[in-house]
């Protein structure tokens, strides 16, 4: 009789601890769930997911309008091992402008000519060949 108790004890406990270990991680999973969709994959500087602020710094595209002419920099050192490959360039409504493709032995600046009196809102991208996919934006 004694026993059974204690194995009746032994699958209480794990019953119990069991399902302590699925209530702590509900909060996990829900977390998990209503990430969006381009969480560690689109980086930003106010967003560097797993990559960290100290990669960040070398990775965003800066833009700068001068008259129309928009030209786009990422401020990165390049290697053979380690190198922009491109710029993109989307105006507002996903009007595509534009996109330029590096070697290691370029500089990553590019320029695009924006339409005549254009007004709105410009995306710009920096991929990198180790640290992904990197997105700011202004307003023109």
């Amino acid at each position: 009789m004694q026993r059974d108790k204690l194995n009746m004890d032994r699958r209480d406990l794990a019953k119990a601890a069991f399902l302590g270990a699925a209530m702590a991680a509900l909060p996990a999973m829900s977390r998990a769930q209503a990430a969006s969709a381009d969480e560690n994959l689109v980086f930003t500087a106010d967003d560097p997911g797993h990559w960290g602020d100290a990669v960040k710094a070398k990775h965003v595209p800066v833009a700068t309008v001068s008259g129309s002419t928009l030209t786009v920099t990422t401020p990165h050192v390049m290697t053979p091992a380690h190198y922009i490959v491109s710029h993109s360039v989307v105006l507002a409504g996903g009007q595509y402008l534009g996109r330029r493709t590096f070697t290691p032995a370029d500089m990553p600046t590019s320029t695009y000519t924006l339409p005549d009196g254009y007004k709105g809102k410009v995306t710009v991208t920096s991929t990198c060949n180790l640290h992904d996919f990197w997105v700011s934006s202004l307003t023109v």
